[in-house]
Protein backbone atom coordinates (compact mmCIF):
# COMPACT_ATOMS: atom_id res chain seq x y z
CA UNK A 1 0.00 0.00 0.00
CA UNK A 2 0.90 3.36 -0.50
CA UNK A 3 1.32 4.99 3.23
CA UNK A 4 1.95 8.80 3.65
CA UNK A 5 2.91 10.65 7.16
CA UNK A 6 2.35 13.92 7.91
CA UNK A 7 3.48 16.51 9.99
CA UNK A 8 1.46 19.49 9.68
CA UNK A 9 2.36 23.39 9.80
CA UNK A 10 2.07 25.38 12.10
CA UNK A 11 1.10 28.62 11.68
CA UNK A 12 -2.82 28.01 13.29
CA UNK A 13 -0.90 26.15 16.63
CA UNK A 14 -1.89 28.01 19.73
CA UNK A 15 0.63 29.97 21.52
CA UNK A 16 1.67 28.54 24.73
CA UNK A 17 5.66 27.73 25.54
CA UNK A 18 7.25 31.14 24.51
CA UNK A 19 5.98 34.49 23.81
CA UNK A 20 5.08 34.75 20.16
CA UNK A 21 8.48 37.50 19.34
CA UNK A 22 10.70 34.49 20.70
CA UNK A 23 9.05 31.53 19.55
CA UNK A 24 9.34 32.33 15.75
CA UNK A 25 13.32 31.92 15.78
CA UNK A 26 13.74 29.61 18.39
CA UNK A 27 14.28 26.89 15.40
CA UNK A 28 12.83 23.84 13.81
CA UNK A 29 12.92 20.45 15.67
CA UNK A 30 12.48 16.59 13.86
CA UNK A 31 8.89 15.83 14.21
CA UNK A 32 10.33 12.34 16.26
CA UNK A 33 7.00 10.58 17.07
CA UNK A 34 6.40 10.49 13.28
CA UNK A 35 9.95 9.27 12.59
CA UNK A 36 9.72 6.72 15.16
CA UNK A 37 6.43 5.40 13.27
CA UNK A 38 8.49 5.78 9.77
CA UNK A 39 10.92 3.53 11.42
CA UNK A 40 8.43 0.46 12.89
CA UNK A 41 6.87 0.42 9.27
CA UNK A 42 10.40 0.32 7.43
CA UNK A 43 11.63 -2.76 9.73
CA UNK A 44 8.07 -4.49 10.19
CA UNK A 45 6.48 -3.61 6.34
CA UNK A 46 7.11 -3.55 3.03
CA UNK A 47 4.57 -0.51 2.34
CA UNK A 48 5.36 2.44 -0.36
CA UNK A 49 6.63 5.24 2.44
CA UNK A 50 6.11 8.51 1.77
CA UNK A 51 6.95 11.37 5.07
CA UNK A 52 6.24 15.00 4.57
CA UNK A 53 7.45 17.25 7.71
CA UNK A 54 5.55 20.53 6.08
CA UNK A 55 7.05 22.97 8.52
CA UNK A 56 10.36 22.04 8.24
CA UNK A 57 10.31 22.01 4.37
CA UNK A 58 7.55 25.18 4.80
CA UNK A 59 5.70 23.80 2.41
CA UNK A 60 2.05 25.37 1.16
CA UNK A 61 -1.32 23.27 1.40
CA UNK A 62 -1.67 23.75 -2.00
CA UNK A 63 1.55 21.82 -2.82
CA UNK A 64 0.38 18.94 -0.46
CA UNK A 65 -3.16 19.00 -2.86
CA UNK A 66 -0.78 18.75 -5.61
CA UNK A 67 1.39 15.43 -4.27
CA UNK A 68 -1.52 14.03 -3.02
CA UNK A 69 -3.27 14.52 -6.45
CA UNK A 70 -1.11 13.47 -8.28
CA UNK A 71 -0.16 10.04 -6.61
CA UNK A 72 -3.09 9.11 -3.93
CA UNK A 73 -2.12 7.31 -0.91
CA UNK A 74 -3.88 4.87 0.64
CA UNK A 75 -3.73 5.71 3.90
CA UNK A 76 -2.27 8.84 5.66
CA UNK A 77 -1.23 9.11 9.16
CA UNK A 78 -0.90 12.44 10.86
CA UNK A 79 0.17 13.35 13.76
CA UNK A 80 -1.21 15.81 16.38
CA UNK A 81 -1.30 17.87 19.27
CA UNK A 82 -4.42 19.22 20.55
CA UNK A 83 -2.69 22.66 20.05
CA UNK A 84 -2.39 22.01 16.69
CA UNK A 85 -5.23 20.64 15.98
CA UNK A 86 -6.48 23.35 13.95
CA UNK A 87 -3.88 22.62 11.48
CA UNK A 88 -4.09 18.97 11.79
CA UNK A 89 -8.05 19.52 10.58
CA UNK A 90 -6.90 21.97 7.84
CA UNK A 91 -3.88 19.21 6.77
CA UNK A 92 -6.98 16.45 6.25
CA UNK A 93 -10.09 18.41 4.34
CA UNK A 94 -7.00 19.48 2.12
CA UNK A 95 -6.23 15.43 1.49
CA UNK A 96 -9.91 14.36 1.58
CA UNK A 97 -11.00 17.71 -1.11
CA UNK A 98 -8.26 15.94 -3.96
CA UNK A 99 -8.52 12.47 -2.84
CA UNK A 100 -11.70 11.94 -1.02
CA UNK A 101 -11.35 7.66 -0.88
CA UNK A 102 -7.69 8.35 1.38
CA UNK A 103 -8.05 6.70 4.48
CA UNK A 104 -6.53 8.91 7.61
CA UNK A 105 -5.45 7.65 10.48
CA UNK A 106 -4.69 10.94 13.43
CA UNK A 107 -2.15 9.75 15.89
CA UNK A 108 -0.03 11.45 18.68
CA UNK A 109 -0.46 13.77 21.63
CA UNK A 110 -3.93 14.81 20.81
CA UNK A 111 -5.16 11.37 20.60
CA UNK A 112 -4.24 10.20 23.87
CA UNK A 113 -5.37 13.26 25.82
CA UNK A 114 -8.80 13.31 23.99
CA UNK A 115 -9.48 10.03 23.20
CA UNK A 116 -13.10 10.48 23.15
CA UNK A 117 -12.92 13.42 20.25
CA UNK A 118 -10.18 11.59 18.73
CA UNK A 119 -12.93 11.30 15.86
CA UNK A 120 -14.77 14.74 15.93
CA UNK A 121 -13.65 15.86 13.26
CA UNK A 122 -15.39 13.92 10.12
CA UNK A 123 -12.55 13.98 7.95
CA UNK A 124 -10.55 11.71 10.31
CA UNK A 125 -11.63 8.22 9.71
CA UNK A 126 -9.60 6.37 12.37
CA UNK A 127 -7.11 7.55 15.31
CA UNK A 128 -4.43 5.34 17.22
CA UNK A 129 -4.42 6.08 21.22
CA UNK A 130 -0.85 5.86 22.45
CA UNK A 131 2.52 4.74 21.29
CA UNK A 132 2.32 3.95 17.46
CA UNK A 133 4.96 2.21 16.75
CA UNK A 134 3.08 -1.11 17.02
CA UNK A 135 0.02 -0.18 17.40
CA UNK A 136 -0.23 1.77 13.51
CA UNK A 137 1.38 -1.56 12.19
CA UNK A 138 -1.30 -3.78 13.36
CA UNK A 139 -4.21 -0.85 11.98
CA UNK A 140 -2.22 -1.24 8.14
CA UNK A 141 -2.33 -5.26 8.45
CA UNK A 142 -6.35 -5.37 9.68
CA UNK A 143 -6.97 -2.70 6.78
CA UNK A 144 -5.29 -4.08 3.72
CA UNK A 145 -6.35 -7.44 4.99
CA UNK A 146 -10.50 -5.89 5.07
CA UNK A 147 -10.46 -7.69 8.37
CA UNK A 148 -12.03 -6.37 11.60
CA UNK A 149 -10.21 -4.05 13.72
CA UNK A 150 -11.31 -5.76 17.47
CA UNK A 151 -7.81 -7.00 17.75
CA UNK A 152 -5.79 -3.92 17.13
CA UNK A 153 -4.87 -2.52 20.75
CA UNK A 154 -5.33 1.26 21.30
CA UNK A 155 -7.39 1.96 17.90
CA UNK A 156 -10.61 4.19 17.58
CA UNK A 157 -12.90 3.59 14.43
CA UNK A 158 -16.43 4.51 13.49
CA UNK A 159 -19.05 1.38 12.73
CA UNK A 160 -22.40 2.01 10.82
CA UNK A 161 -24.10 2.36 14.89
CA UNK A 162 -21.15 4.26 16.90
CA UNK A 163 -17.50 5.47 17.08
CA UNK A 164 -15.53 2.31 19.16
CA UNK A 165 -12.67 2.60 21.41
CA UNK A 166 -10.61 -0.67 21.65
CA UNK A 167 -8.37 -1.03 25.03
CA UNK A 168 -4.97 1.23 24.72
CA UNK A 169 -2.13 -1.16 24.41
CA UNK A 170 -0.14 -2.14 27.03
CA UNK A 171 3.08 0.65 27.40
CA UNK A 172 6.09 -0.56 25.42
CA UNK A 173 8.53 -1.62 28.08
CA UNK A 174 11.91 -2.05 25.88
CA UNK A 175 12.69 0.72 24.63
CA UNK A 176 15.78 -0.40 23.42
CA UNK A 177 13.78 -2.84 20.81
CA UNK A 178 12.30 -0.11 18.81
CA UNK A 179 13.90 0.89 15.58
CA UNK A 180 15.81 4.00 15.92
CA UNK A 181 13.77 7.53 13.95
CA UNK A 182 13.37 6.86 9.89
CA UNK A 183 16.01 10.45 9.73
CA UNK A 184 16.54 8.98 6.42
CA UNK A 185 13.13 10.81 5.30
CA UNK A 186 14.39 13.79 6.35
CA UNK A 187 17.40 16.55 5.26
CA UNK A 188 19.10 17.24 8.00
CA UNK A 189 20.10 20.97 7.52
CA UNK A 190 16.04 21.53 7.10
CA UNK A 191 16.51 21.97 11.37
CA UNK A 192 18.46 24.50 13.19
CA UNK A 193 18.09 25.38 17.13
CA UNK A 194 18.62 29.19 18.18
CA UNK A 195 21.16 28.45 20.40
CA UNK A 196 22.72 25.63 18.72
CA UNK A 197 26.43 25.82 17.30
CA UNK A 198 26.24 23.51 14.68
CA UNK A 199 24.31 24.32 11.07
CA UNK A 200 23.15 20.58 11.39
CA UNK A 201 20.94 19.58 14.14
CA UNK A 202 19.18 16.70 15.17
CA UNK A 203 17.42 15.45 18.59
CA UNK A 204 16.90 12.02 20.56
CA UNK A 205 14.81 10.87 22.76
CA UNK A 206 15.77 8.37 25.55
CA UNK A 207 12.80 7.81 27.92
CA UNK A 208 8.87 7.94 28.11
CA UNK A 209 6.91 9.02 30.56
CA UNK A 210 7.24 11.16 33.71
CA UNK A 211 7.63 10.14 37.46
CA UNK A 212 6.71 14.03 38.62
CA UNK A 213 3.88 15.77 39.38
CA UNK A 214 4.08 19.62 38.49
CA UNK A 215 0.27 21.35 38.46
CA UNK A 216 1.18 22.55 35.19
CA UNK A 217 2.36 19.93 33.19
CA UNK A 218 0.19 18.09 30.53
CA UNK A 219 2.82 14.91 30.05
CA UNK A 220 1.01 12.23 30.87
CA UNK A 221 2.27 10.74 33.65
CA UNK A 222 2.92 6.86 34.60
CA UNK A 223 6.14 4.18 34.67
CA UNK A 224 9.29 6.47 33.33
CA UNK A 225 10.63 3.85 30.51
CA UNK A 226 14.72 4.42 30.10
CA UNK A 227 17.38 3.20 26.89
CA UNK A 228 20.04 1.75 27.81
CA UNK A 229 23.32 3.93 27.63
CA UNK A 230 24.50 1.61 24.59
CA UNK A 231 21.06 2.07 22.48
CA UNK A 232 21.57 5.90 23.62
CA UNK A 233 25.25 6.03 22.20
CA UNK A 234 24.69 3.86 19.01
CA UNK A 235 21.64 6.22 17.98
CA UNK A 236 24.39 9.08 18.57
CA UNK A 237 26.71 7.03 16.30
CA UNK A 238 24.20 7.12 13.95
CA UNK A 239 22.96 10.30 13.71
CA UNK A 240 26.83 11.77 13.36
CA UNK A 241 26.61 9.40 10.43
CA UNK A 242 23.73 10.76 8.77
CA UNK A 243 25.56 14.29 8.91
CA UNK A 244 24.41 15.50 11.85
CA UNK A 245 27.29 17.86 13.74
CA UNK A 246 24.91 18.78 17.22
CA UNK A 247 22.69 16.40 19.61
CA UNK A 248 20.18 17.67 21.41
CA UNK A 249 18.06 15.07 24.25
CA UNK A 250 14.66 16.12 24.25
CA UNK A 251 13.45 13.99 27.38
CA UNK A 252 12.01 15.91 29.64
CA UNK A 253 14.53 14.87 32.50
CA UNK A 254 17.25 13.57 30.41
CA UNK A 255 19.46 13.36 34.24
CA UNK A 256 16.17 11.11 36.58
CA UNK A 257 19.00 9.78 38.10
CA UNK A 258 22.73 11.05 38.59
CA UNK A 259 24.26 7.97 37.52
CA UNK A 260 22.27 7.91 34.09
CA UNK A 261 24.96 11.19 32.86
CA UNK A 262 27.51 9.25 33.95
CA UNK A 263 26.84 5.92 32.51
CA UNK A 264 26.13 7.37 28.88
CA UNK A 265 28.78 9.83 29.15
CA UNK A 266 31.17 6.95 29.65
CA UNK A 267 29.93 4.82 27.16
CA UNK A 268 30.83 8.00 24.96
CA UNK A 269 34.22 8.28 26.15
CA UNK A 270 35.00 4.26 25.81
CA UNK A 271 34.46 4.86 22.43
CA UNK A 272 35.86 7.68 21.44
CA UNK A 273 32.42 9.27 20.04
CA UNK A 274 33.18 12.91 19.12
CA UNK A 275 29.82 14.13 19.55
CA UNK A 276 28.69 17.91 20.71
CA UNK A 277 25.03 17.02 22.35
CA UNK A 278 22.84 18.78 25.09
CA UNK A 279 19.97 17.81 27.52
CA UNK A 280 16.70 18.80 29.39
CA UNK A 281 17.19 18.20 33.40
CA UNK A 282 16.36 18.63 36.68
CA UNK A 283 18.88 20.90 38.92
CA UNK A 284 18.30 18.20 42.09
CA UNK A 285 19.70 15.26 40.59
CA UNK A 286 23.15 16.81 39.36
CA UNK A 287 26.58 16.46 41.32
CA UNK A 288 30.18 17.76 39.97
CA UNK A 289 31.47 14.04 38.88
CA UNK A 290 28.88 12.95 36.34
CA UNK A 291 28.96 17.03 35.11
CA UNK A 292 32.66 16.39 34.63
CA UNK A 293 32.03 13.03 33.03
CA UNK A 294 29.88 14.40 30.83
CA UNK A 295 31.78 17.92 29.84
CA UNK A 296 34.94 15.56 28.84
CA UNK A 297 32.01 13.10 26.67
CA UNK A 298 31.25 16.34 24.35
CA UNK A 299 27.56 17.68 26.85
CA UNK A 300 27.69 21.42 25.93
CA UNK A 301 24.69 22.86 27.12
CA UNK A 302 22.28 21.84 29.60
CA UNK A 303 18.80 22.88 29.56
CA UNK A 304 16.93 23.50 33.57
CA UNK A 305 13.30 23.53 33.91
CA UNK A 306 13.49 26.31 37.61
CA UNK A 307 10.12 28.07 36.49
CA UNK A 308 9.46 29.94 39.63
CA UNK A 309 12.05 32.26 42.10
CA UNK A 310 11.30 31.24 45.62
CA UNK A 311 10.79 28.52 47.61
CA UNK A 312 7.27 28.80 48.38
CA UNK A 313 6.28 29.30 44.34
CA UNK A 314 8.23 26.11 43.98
CA UNK A 315 6.37 24.45 46.28
CA UNK A 316 3.15 25.60 44.91
CA UNK A 317 3.68 24.49 41.88
CA UNK A 318 4.93 21.13 43.10
CA UNK A 319 8.47 20.94 41.34
CA UNK A 320 9.60 18.97 44.36
CA UNK A 321 13.11 21.63 43.99
CA UNK A 322 14.48 24.32 45.82
CA UNK A 323 16.29 27.53 45.23
CA UNK A 324 19.24 26.59 46.89
CA UNK A 325 19.56 23.68 44.88
CA UNK A 326 18.96 25.61 41.66
CA UNK A 327 21.82 27.80 42.50
CA UNK A 328 24.10 25.20 43.51
CA UNK A 329 23.56 23.38 40.03
CA UNK A 330 23.99 26.00 37.49
CA UNK A 331 27.30 26.91 39.90
CA UNK A 332 28.74 22.90 39.55
CA UNK A 333 27.77 22.91 35.47
CA UNK A 334 29.08 25.96 34.78
CA UNK A 335 32.11 24.98 36.87
CA UNK A 336 32.27 22.18 34.77
CA UNK A 337 32.19 24.57 31.85
CA UNK A 338 29.16 23.75 30.32
CA UNK A 339 26.75 26.36 29.16
CA UNK A 340 23.35 26.50 31.28
CA UNK A 341 19.89 27.38 29.58
CA UNK A 342 16.79 27.90 32.82
CA UNK A 343 13.39 28.17 31.71
CA UNK A 344 11.10 30.35 34.10
CA UNK A 345 7.36 30.81 33.87
CA UNK A 346 5.20 34.02 35.46
CA UNK A 347 1.72 34.67 36.17
CA UNK A 348 1.51 31.52 38.69
CA UNK A 349 -1.26 31.93 40.70
CA UNK A 350 0.99 32.19 44.16
CA UNK A 351 2.08 35.64 42.26
CA UNK A 352 -0.52 38.44 42.99
CA UNK A 353 1.35 41.56 42.93
CA UNK A 354 4.09 42.60 40.49
CA UNK A 355 6.94 42.25 42.90
CA UNK A 356 6.36 38.68 42.98
CA UNK A 357 6.85 38.35 39.57
CA UNK A 358 10.01 40.37 39.95
CA UNK A 359 11.38 38.44 42.33
CA UNK A 360 11.52 35.60 39.70
CA UNK A 361 13.73 37.52 37.26
CA UNK A 362 15.95 39.14 39.86
CA UNK A 363 16.64 35.34 40.75
CA UNK A 364 17.42 34.52 37.08
CA UNK A 365 19.71 37.18 37.12
CA UNK A 366 21.68 35.99 40.68
CA UNK A 367 21.87 32.77 39.32
CA UNK A 368 23.29 34.20 36.45
CA UNK A 369 22.66 31.41 32.94
CA UNK A 370 23.89 31.90 30.31
CA UNK A 371 20.81 32.12 28.30
CA UNK A 372 17.12 32.34 30.20
CA UNK A 373 14.07 31.53 28.58
CA UNK A 374 10.65 32.91 30.13
CA UNK A 375 6.63 32.35 29.52
CA UNK A 376 3.45 32.85 31.07
CA UNK A 377 1.66 30.23 32.38
CA UNK A 378 -0.29 28.37 30.07
CA UNK A 379 -3.47 26.39 31.85
CA UNK A 380 -3.63 23.19 29.71
CA UNK A 381 -6.12 20.52 29.50
CA UNK A 382 -6.29 17.51 31.87
CA UNK A 383 -4.34 19.15 34.68
CA UNK A 384 -4.16 20.24 38.35
CA UNK A 385 -3.97 23.56 37.63
CA UNK A 386 -7.16 23.42 34.99
CA UNK A 387 -9.09 22.58 37.83
CA UNK A 388 -7.69 24.71 40.05
CA UNK A 389 -8.24 27.17 37.63
CA UNK A 390 -12.18 26.12 36.99
CA UNK A 391 -12.79 25.82 40.26
CA UNK A 392 -11.83 29.95 40.61
CA UNK A 393 -13.85 30.48 37.79
CA UNK A 394 -11.05 31.76 35.40
CA UNK A 395 -11.70 28.81 33.06
CA UNK A 396 -14.62 26.96 31.99
CA UNK A 397 -14.80 23.45 32.08
CA UNK A 398 -16.04 22.78 28.29
CA UNK A 399 -12.88 25.03 27.32
CA UNK A 400 -10.89 22.57 25.96
CA UNK A 401 -13.51 19.62 24.82
CA UNK A 402 -15.41 22.33 23.09
CA UNK A 403 -12.29 23.39 21.20
CA UNK A 404 -11.50 20.16 20.05
CA UNK A 405 -15.10 19.62 18.61
CA UNK A 406 -14.04 22.97 16.18
CA UNK A 407 -10.83 23.64 16.43
CA UNK A 408 -10.30 27.11 14.93
CA UNK A 409 -6.73 29.54 14.48
CA UNK A 410 -8.18 31.79 16.44
CA UNK A 411 -8.63 29.96 20.31
CA UNK A 412 -7.02 31.90 22.65
CA UNK A 413 -4.69 30.30 25.38
CA UNK A 414 -5.99 30.84 28.81
CA UNK A 415 -3.76 32.29 31.46
CA UNK A 416 -4.14 32.88 35.24
CA UNK A 417 -5.64 35.94 35.04
CA UNK A 418 -6.87 36.69 38.20
CA UNK A 419 -4.52 39.55 39.23
CA UNK A 420 -3.06 40.09 35.80
CA UNK A 421 -4.66 40.86 32.32
CA UNK A 422 -3.03 39.96 28.86
CA UNK A 423 -1.60 43.38 28.56
CA UNK A 424 0.06 43.61 31.97
CA UNK A 425 1.83 39.80 31.20
CA UNK A 426 3.05 40.68 27.96
CA UNK A 427 5.08 43.99 29.23
CA UNK A 428 6.31 42.12 32.37
CA UNK A 429 7.71 39.58 29.81
CA UNK A 430 9.13 41.80 28.18
CA UNK A 431 10.31 43.16 30.75
CA UNK A 432 12.28 40.01 31.99
CA UNK A 433 13.64 39.73 28.42
CA UNK A 434 15.34 43.42 28.49
CA UNK A 435 16.35 43.02 32.43
CA UNK A 436 17.90 39.83 31.78
CA UNK A 437 19.55 40.10 28.21
CA UNK A 438 20.39 43.91 28.10
CA UNK A 439 22.53 43.61 30.91
CA UNK A 440 26.67 44.46 29.31
CA UNK A 441 28.24 41.43 30.85
CA UNK A 442 25.50 38.81 29.10
CA UNK A 443 26.07 40.69 25.72
CA UNK A 444 29.60 40.80 25.68
CA UNK A 445 29.53 36.86 26.75
CA UNK A 446 27.24 35.80 23.96
CA UNK A 447 29.45 37.52 21.65
CA UNK A 448 32.57 35.35 22.85
CA UNK A 449 30.55 32.28 22.94
CA UNK A 450 29.27 32.37 18.77
CA UNK A 451 30.25 29.55 16.85
CA UNK A 452 29.70 30.07 13.80
CA UNK A 453 27.86 32.62 10.79
CA UNK A 454 24.70 30.31 11.26
CA UNK A 455 24.64 30.77 15.41
CA UNK A 456 25.16 34.27 14.42
CA UNK A 457 22.66 34.90 12.32
CA UNK A 458 20.09 32.87 14.16
CA UNK A 459 21.04 34.71 17.46
CA UNK A 460 20.61 38.04 15.54
CA UNK A 461 17.07 37.12 14.39
CA UNK A 462 15.71 36.03 18.01
CA UNK A 463 17.69 39.33 19.48
CA UNK A 464 15.70 41.89 16.99
CA UNK A 465 12.90 39.69 17.58
CA UNK A 466 12.89 40.33 21.27
CA UNK A 467 13.26 44.61 21.16
CA UNK A 468 10.61 44.64 19.11
CA UNK A 469 8.53 42.35 21.19
CA UNK A 470 5.19 42.68 22.36
CA UNK A 471 2.27 40.73 23.85
CA UNK A 472 2.26 36.87 24.68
Amino acid sequence: MKVWLINPRTEGMISTELPSFVSKEVGCFPPLGLLYVAGSLRAHTDHDLVLLDMPARDMPYEELADRIRESPPDVVGITGTTHNLAEVRRAAETIKTVAPDTTICLGGPHVEAFPEQALALPCIDFAVRGEGEVAFVKFLEAFEAGAGYDDVAGLIYRTDEEVCANPPAPLLQDLDALPYPAREFLNPSDYCYVLGKKSTFTTILTTRGCPYRCIFCSTPHGTCRLRSPKSIVDEMESCLEQGAEELHFIDDTFNIKPRRIRAVSEEILARGLKARWSFRGRVDTIDADSLRLARQAGCERIHYGIETGTDAGLEALRKQITTEQAREALALTRQAGISTVTYFIIGCPHEQERVDILRTIDFAIRINPDFAMFNVLAIYPHTELFDMAVARGLVDPGLWSDFVKNPTPDFKMRFWDEFFDAEEFGELLKLCYHKFYMRPVVVWRNLKQLGSLSELRHKAAAALAMLKGRGV
